[in-house]
């Protein structure tokens, strides 16, 4: 049987679970945000939407140090057990002392506006990022090592669970505000990922610790740039076209966003997968089976990202208006922007596949880094004669930017010479967990 055939073959069925459990992940977070702005006022809504700008970048720092390079490495490591254990150990540590970052920050935002620190909202903030780190961490565990099944059930408790809790708090005649709906979200992330966490498992050792540590160092360090630069990319113009064009602009980008978010899960979706089975195709079959993979994936993809795009990005006036309302109509050109970023995106994550897989995550970085510097060289001059659709078209094109980067970068880089297929006694030679 042709290896493509089997690699095609062991992608579906976990494919599909991530696919489903994106969608409950994803579709939570749409519909948690459309719920937060209907019942809370706009001044709640405009906090509870900083507490998710500051917890996600938290999450995107957690990612590159832990889970990015855990999906790349699972395939490969001799001992899942103890590198397992070694992870969540790991991971433990990092996402409380990233809780204890995202406080202080929103603590210092909050002083430095010169207003009393909404003591509530600070601490629930905190909690929000140690409860969704751990719950990210195990749900990349579980896909990592064949619990695809285990994980969408734990997504989808939550999913549930939320919205209970939002129900209870509503019959008990108890408001609703930013700190209570972010402590929420907080406490059902904890209570679904409990029983994986309290699961036994053999201890990592520090030997254990300190190899893994060092081996996703190897990754995280080129990751970890990635995350200050795209955040400085995106989140930044966000945060400028709020404080240039308003409130209302900012309402209206975020709205168009989340419809985009609806085509996104997919490829979010494709980190549970994507990145264990590029690195194992580059394990067994070296540069020619990574690339067949990746273009399998590619296709496979592609079909179902266009069509989604197509039905969004089209008719926008008509989505915008039934989802969020009539004011919100206008903001149609800035979907549309932002759908054909998405294009950019997909085709990015493919491309970046191949690097992450050659352990070339420097290469990732300065790709980043060319769409930071493309958006900061546009946000002035089209935020100012567009508006919103100017900031829209920013991240659109700072997104396409870093793609022809990348594929610039590629068309330079000769691929390494790579074993075709490695014995067992030489896989035993390489350093590992």
């Amino acid at each position: 049987m042709r290896p493509s055939s089997v690699l095609s073959r062991r992608w579906r069925g976990p494919a599909l679970l991530s696919l489903l459990d994106q969608g409950a992940v994803s579709g939570f977070g749409f519909l948690a945000g459309i719920a937060a702005a209907r019942l809370i006022d706009m001044e709640g809504f405009g906090r509870f939407a900083l507490v998710l700008i500051v917890a996600g970048f938290a999450q995107g720092l957690h990612n590159a140090l832990v889970t990015a390079p855990l999906m790349t490495m699972a395939g490969s490591v001799r001992d899942p057990a103890r590198y397992k254990a070694a992870v969540g150990v790991g991971a433990l540590a990092l996402a409380a002392g990233l809780g204890l970052g995202v406080a202080g920050v929103l603590a210092l935002y909050f002083s430095a506006r010169g207003e009393a620190v909404p003591v509530g909202l600070v601490t629930a903030a905190g909690a929000l990022t140690l409860a969704q780190n751990l719950q990210l961490t195990a749900r990349r565990l579980l896909f990592a090592y064949e619990g695809g099944a285990t994980a969408l059930a734990m997504d989808l408790a939550r999913a549930m669970a939320a919205p209970l809790a939002v129900a209870v708090l509503w019959a008990l005649g108890i408001p609703l505000d930013a700190a209570r709906l972010v402590a929420i979200l907080a406490l059902t992330a904890f209570l679904t990922t409990l029983p994986l966490l309290l699961g036994r498992g053999p201890r990592p050792g520090r030997r254990r610790l300190a190899v893994a540590a060092r081996r996703h160092w190897q990754m995280a360090r080129w990751l970890l740039p990635v995350v200050l630069v795209t955040f400085g990319q995106e989140q930044l113009v966000w945060i400028l076209a709020g404080g240039v064009l308003g409130d209302e602009a900012l309402g209206g980008l975020r709205a168009a966003q989340y419809l985009v978010g609806l085509v996104l899960l997919m490829l979010a979706a494709t980190e549970n997968v994507v990145p264990t089975g590029a690195g194992r195709a580059y394990e067994t079959g070296g540069e020619p089976a990574l690339r067949a993979y990746l273009l399998a994936v590619t296709r496979r993809l592609g079909v179902p990202v266009g069509f989604l795009l197509a039905v969004v990005a089209v008719p926008a006036e008509l989505w915008l208006r039934l989802v969020f309302g009539a004011p919100y109509a206008p903001y149609a050109p800035c979907l549309r922007w932002l759908a054909l970023g998405v294009v950019f995106i997909f085709l990015r994550d493919m491309v970046a596949q191949i690097f992450r897989a050659r352990r070339r995550t420097d290469v990732i970085f300065r790709a980043f880094a060319v769409s930071l510097a493309v958006s900061l060289a546009l946000i002035q001059p089209l935020l100012a004669r567009y508006g919103a659709v100017g900031a829209a078209a920013v991240v659109a094109l700072a997104h396409g930017a870093s793609l022809a980067a990348l594929l610039a970068a590629l068309a330079r880089a000769p691929a390494p010479q790579a074993p075709v297929s490695r014995s067992p006694a030489s896989r035993a030679e390489r350093p590992g967990c």
